[in-house]
Order: C-alpha cells, then sequence, then structure tokens
C-alpha cells in the first residue's frame, strides 16, 4: 500500500472514532503527532484497530509503545512488507 492510501485509510479510521473531527483530520501528514489530535486513548486504540482489520495486521505491543506520529504508525503498516 502506498503512502498516500495508507495516509487516507488512518484519516477514514479516525473519522470514524472521532467523527466531529473529520475536517482536523484531513489535514494530517505524517508528521503529524498522534498526541496533537485531542483524542483519548481509548480513541486512538479504537483507530489503531480499525487500522489492522482494514489491513489485516496485528501490530505488537512494543511497536506501538513508539508510535508517536502517524508516520510511526505507518511504518508499522508497512514492516511486514
Amino acid at each position: 500500500m502506498q503512502d498516500q492510501e495508507l495516509i487516507q485509510l488512518i484519516r477514514n479510521s479516525l473519522g470514524e472514532v472521532a467523527p466531529k473531527k473529520k475536517a482536523l483530520f484531513e489535514t494530517i501528514t505524517p508528521n503529524t503527532r498522534i498526541d496533537s489530535l485531542g483524542l483519548d486513548s481509548i480513541a486512538i486504540m479504537e483507530m489503531i484497530g480499525y487500522v489492522e482489520e482494514n489491513l489485516d495486521l496485528v501490530f505488537d505491543d512494543e511497536g506501538l509503545a513508539d508510535v508517536e506520529t502517524i508516520g510511526n504508525l505507518m511504518g508499522l503498516c508497512t514492516s511486514g512488507d
């Protein structure tokens, strides 16, 4: 999956868990810090679950612990390629 497709998938997942903030999510880039999105930890985990489900992946806890940016999350998505 290409970077733009991954970003769109992450945007869609963010929109699913926080639909009122959908406009904010349209501006995310790989450099966007996840903690700047105004989501609580439950919403973040739901977003990650959405991404995992759509890519048929399961991220390990150790890898998730290092995710601070959208780019870090994208790296987990492509680390199995």
